[in-house]
């Protein structure tokens, strides 16, 4: 996922490119979109500042990744993710 481009609307919480990169270097959950959406995936993770992060992305056509959305995780994913890691 190194060729990746970010839409305006992954900065509105706060977040740069730099934390979805350091996600991708740790442990990270990677499922499809809950929401049903094709080629849409939603990553949880962590970065280096030890953030609990939701990211949600697309595949391009291309094979890029376009990323669109970076956020803090929610109670309900973070207990997900710290019980999906433990297994």
């Amino acid at each position: 996922m190194a060729n990746a481009v970010f839409a305006d609307s992954a900065f509105t919480h706060g977040y740069r490119e730099e934390d979805f990169y350091e996600l991708l270097a740790g442990r990270y959950l990677k499922d499809r979109s809950r929401r049903g959406f094709e080629a849409v995936y939603e990553l949880l993770g962590r970065n280096f500042a030890g953030d609990y992060l939701h990211i949600v992305y697309r595949v391009l056509p291309d094979a890029r990744v376009r990323v669109f959305h970076m956020a803090r995780m929610t109670d309900t994913q973070k207990r997900l993710y710290q019980k999906r890691l433990q297994r």
